[in-house]
């Protein structure tokens, strides 16, 4: 199944050189956002299948459509591709050696000889992120004339956390990243970072589950604290989740030109061009 959104039929040779193209993988398929230098949304485009399939198989359909559309080789700004399942830690700045980056996935991945390791500076954050990069994606991103940066959806949910205010992020809140087959969770307090998480999901039932032990785990205060979700499919789950948590709302985000039924399910997308 493919849902195509087209917000503008020109593709101008300005934006081929100064816009902003983000590239999000998820379970079932890809989406991506172009927009232009000044990140105005030129064309959107959600690619999903009913069965999943490989991550190399969702690279080689992008890549296709990519061609089709003068951008694989003709867009020369700046590209943003994000991952939502990355092997992924966080380590404080302090502590991190780049000798070590390697070590810092064992306890919580098994690389594939062909992955890369590599290392983010999470902005206005005293971490590094480091991360495991699959052969399909390094190939994917040689392969394109714009400068190319891959990033773990987590740090983009880090950086849309602070779209939230700031005395929330003193108080505490949580955010969830809901997609199919994907849930990312967000922790902050006192501003800090307490608890930040993905994990493979199958069923609505596990993501309610996940969602209320993590935050359990953390002393989330489930009467006074908000929880925001952004995503896709939440009715279900947002119901449920009412039940045990008093403030459970849609994160408010603006993308200009995009319909408000879909501009929750993009966040991430939209956000990945302007993390630094």
């Amino acid at each position: 199944m493919q849902v195509h959104s087209v917000i503008s039929n020109t593709i101008s040779e300005d934006i081929l050189q100064k816009g902003h193209l983000s590239i999000r993988f998820m379970a079932d398929g890809y989406s991506l956002l172009l927009e232009d230098a000044s990140y105005k949304p030129v064309v959107l485009n959600r690619n999903s299948e009913d069965a999943r399939l490989s991550l190399k198989s969702y690279t080689l359909a992008c890549e296709d459509w990519l061609a089709r559309h003068t951008l694989m080789e003709g867009f020369t700004g700046e590209v943003s591709l994000v991952l939502d399942d990355l092997p992924m830690s966080l380590v404080p700045k302090d502590l991190y050696q780049k000798k070590e980056k390697e070590s810092y996935l064992e306890p919580v991945a098994r690389l594939k000889s062909t992955d890369s390791v590599k290392s983010r500076t999470v902005s206005r954050r005293p971490f590094k992120l480091v991360y495991g990069i699959p052969a399909s994606i390094q190939e994917m991103a040689g392969k394109m004339a714009g400068k190319v940066r891959i990033i773990p959806s987590m740090e983009v949910l880090l950086s849309v956390a602070d779209q939230v205010n700031a005395s929330d992020h003193q108080r505490g809140f949580a955010i969830i990243d809901l997609q199919e087959g994907f849930l990312g969770i967000l922790y902050i307090r006192n501003d800090l970072v307490i608890l930040c998480n993905h994990m493979v999901v199958r069923e609505t039932d596990e993501m309610i589950y996940h969602t209320l032990n993590s935050l359990h785990q953390v002393d989330f205060d489930r009467k006074n604290m908000p929880l925001f979700h952004i995503g896709s499919n939440f009715d279900e789950v947002e119901q449920t989740l009412k039940k045990y948590i008093r403030k459970v709302n849609p994160l408010t985000y603006k993308i200009p030109d995009l319909d408000l039924s879909l501009i929750s399910e993009h966040i991430i997308l939209a956000e990945a061009t302007k993390c630094e």
